[in-house]
């Protein structure tokens, strides 16, 4: 095989490489890593070295608007979750916080899962700790708990969701 036969080969054999790559990142979203913005550095990456021919900067910029509203996905709809189901304003701040606290305190203590699972053990805690505070209903507090549990998986969920087009709009213009 000559030379000008093997570059193609190497370069897609690199390319699918770099693609297990991308995809091993966006399932890092799931443990609580930002696996959304590692995509985007990674298509920045790709772009600045192809010169933005193939992921064009307007790709780009589509890439980076679909990771901030995986943040925003992220960030509320938990919270929209437990509004719906009868959450007052301290079980919706009380998931809320509960689930930063237990994701900060899952990263240090088990880290990577354990930001996942003491996210939701938080989120759960923080909804019922502020039902609690207000109604001093242990059934409404746990049924507004489970509630806030449930919003933060459909969270992660949708932040997953926009992570997978952002992958897909990478794989679609960079193969050859």
């Amino acid at each position: 095989m000559s030379l000008a036969e093997v570059l193609p080969v190497l370069y897609k054999i690199l390319l699918v490489l770099f693609y297990v790559i991308l995809s091993l990142s966006l399932l890092s979203t799931m443990i609580g890593v930002p696996g959304n913005w590692i995509l985007v550095g990674l298509a920045l990456i790709v772009g600045l070295v192809t010169g933005f021919s193939k992921l064009t900067i307007w790709y780009f910029l589509l890439c980076v608007g679909l990771a901030v509203v995986g943040e925003i996905i992220e960030s509320f709809l938990g919270m929209v979750v437990v509004a719906k189901r009868g959450g007052g304003k301290l079980g919706i701040l009380g998931s809320f916080v509960g689930g930063i606290i237990g994701v900060i305190l899952g990263s240090a203590f088990v880290p990577p899962l354990g930001s996942v699972l003491f996210g939701f053990v938080g989120a759960f805690a923080g909804a019922v700790l502020g039902e609690l505070a207000k109604h001093r209903q242990m059934d409404t507090a746990i049924r507004i708990g489970f509630w806030s549990f449930v919003g933060r998986v459909a969270a992660i969920a949708g932040k997953l969701s926009v992570g997978c087009v952002i992958l897909w709009i990478i794989i679609t213009t960079t193969w050859p």
